[in-house]
């Protein structure tokens, strides 16, 4: 009976210690420090806009802006990779189509890389975050790149590419901030 009184003394304690003492993750961002992050961006303006513009930022820590970053990202990409592939199956143009194709297999490594990297912030692993944000970001310039001179839907798929790559450029620094913390 001794034994049952003092764990139970034992665990009552640990428990109003943990309770008293946050964990290391969950220093709260301040709006000086998200743009301070956003500063590290080409645009810090609308880096900052984006972030504060999402109700999941009011009281995030490092790790959950990275993944705020993340997910709007993987939205973004999941919604042009749609829209890309609308293009192939209306195209009746096959050098057309093979450049919509090619695109297409761009932004599927990409959503790809960026699920990589939200399972990453999950389980931690941090430090393997940067080779897929690059490779991310290479997924992009490459599409980029196969829309040299193209059409109207070309050119509409190159802005919303643009906005990919901006997107992703936000998660390389919100996630490289999570190794300083």
């Amino acid at each position: 009976m001794a034994s049952f009184g003092t764990s139970f003394m034992l665990t009552l304690i640990s428990i109003v210690f943990m309770s008293i003492a946050p964990p290391v993750t969950s220093n709260r961002l301040t709006d000086t420090d998200i743009k301070h992050l956003c500063s590290k961006t080409n645009n810090l303006e609308s880096c900052y806009k984006l972030l504060k513009s999402d109700p999941r930022t009011t009281n995030v820590n490092a790790r959950g802006l990275a993944e705020v970053s993340v997910d709007l990202a993987s939205k973004k990409a999941n919604k042009i990779h749609s829209l890309i592939n609308s293009f192939v199956n209306k195209s009746h143009d096959s050098r057309l189509k093979n450049i919509y194709k090619s695109c297409s297999s761009n932004y599927n490594d990409a959503i790809h890389d960026l699920n990589v990297i939200k399972n990453y912030l999950k389980s931690g692993a941090f430090k393997n975050i940067p080779v897929q944000v690059k490779d991310a970001s290479d997924e992009m310039k490459q599409c980029k790149k196969v829309f040299g001179g193209a059409t109207s839907d070309g050119a509409h798929i190159k802005k919303r590419n643009q906005e990919v790559e901006f997107l992703i450029s936000i998660i390389e620094v919100t996630s490289s901030n999570l190794s300083k913390n």
